[in-house]
């Protein structure tokens, strides 16, 4: 439903290159929390992309890169959010060692994992979800409803 031709053509592009890797890695190597069908991982990707994907934070005519950062990162939370991680088995780990053998094309930071990561609206570059969120702190007093 974008209206660009040139948004059109790199989305396209980019969904030839990642959706069916990332695909046949949760299918064969990868198990999630619950199961969860292959058309609702690729659904949930849509719908990050629809919110990610704004005249802010891609201008039209805005350069392939650009969109490919943003959808790398709506690929990463849409077929890894969900991966089952427990004290013997860490899925979501091995899917962020996956995509940073496999997936080179953008590049995150060395430390943590995929998921530590959001873009920075301004800079355009990954940065730690610890920046952007403040710390919380419990108030005991104030009851939880």
């Amino acid at each position: 439903t974008r209206q660009a031709q040139s948004e059109r053509a790199n989305l396209t592009i980019l969904f030839d290159k990642y959706v069916p890797y990332c695909l046949e890695q949760v299918r064969c190597n990868l198990k999630t929390i619950t199961p969860i069908p292959e058309p609702s991982m690729v659904q949930t990707l849509c719908c990050l992309l629809d919110c990610l994907l704004t005249e802010e934070n891609t201008p039209p005519d805005s350069p392939r890169e650009l969109y490919e950062l943003y959808f790398v990162f709506a690929c990463v939370w849409a077929f890894g959010g969900a991966l089952f991680q427990d004290h013997l088995i860490d899925y979501r780990s091995e899917f962020s060692r996956w995509w940073c053998k496999e997936m080179r094309a953008v590049k995150f930071p060395s430390q943590g994992s995929v998921f530590d990561y959001c873009i920075d609206p301004n800079t355009k570059r990954f940065t730690p979800w610890s920046e952007r969120t403040p710390p919380f702190e419990l108030e005991p007093d104030i009851p939880l409803q």
